[in-house]
């Protein structure tokens, strides 16, 4: 092989690498976008449910009526004991009180049922996927740290060896056009 066609598979190789970083850097952006906005999966801080739902994962809430609420079902519900964060329990029991649904719930890896009922109007939805760990991953690419790791940090990489091609380019005069037999008229 010669230089040229060496140094045109290392370009090609090159350029199709930072479209890669490009695409990647801009993919976990838009999920930390979409995440902050839309917030589509929940991390699931702890084990209550375990081993079916565990800590560090992250599930995707699904709209469940409260006439379709069944025991069985997993639910997702405000913690009555601190709103801001979320309870995903396992329904054991529905009962009806003055004309309103309450349900009964308990995490799998708990002994003993919860302490509280759950009302119809309490209910946010169901758990429609679990996808096991990307809690974790969805905690830090939120981090600076992780901003930086895998986003920052891929999108200069792709940026610097577009520059560092078209330099090499320039210097081994792949870029400029071949000289012709004719004279230019």
């Amino acid at each position: 092989m010669t230089e040229s066609r060496v140094f045109r598979f290392f370009a090609v190789a090159g350029r199709l690498t930072a479209i890669f970083l490009v695409a990647m850097a801009m993919a976990l952006a838009f999920l930390v976008i979409a995440q902050r906005v839309f917030n589509p999966f929940h991390v699931v801080v702890s084990d209550s449910m375990s081993p079916q739902i565990k800590t560090g994962d992250a599930v995707v809430m699904k709209d469940l009526e409260a006439s379709e609420v069944k025991p069985g079902d997993v639910i997702i519900f405000r913690d009555p004991e601190d709103k801001t964060d979320l309870v995903i329990h396992r329904v054991v029991a529905v009962e009806e009180q003055g004309g309103v649904k309450f349900f009964q719930t308990k995490g799998d890896n708990n002994k003993e049922n919860d302490n509280w009922k759950v009302s119809a109007g309490e209910l946010l939805g169901g758990v429609a996927m679990n996808v096991p760990g990307f809690g974790s991953f969805l905690d830090f690419m939120t981090t600076s740290r992780g901003y930086t790791s895998l986003i920052v940090i891929p999108a200069a990489a792709s940026l610097l060896l577009v520059m560092l091609l078209g330099f090499g380019e320039k210097l081994s005069g792949i870029g400029r056009r071949e000289s012709t037999a004719h004279p230019p008229a």
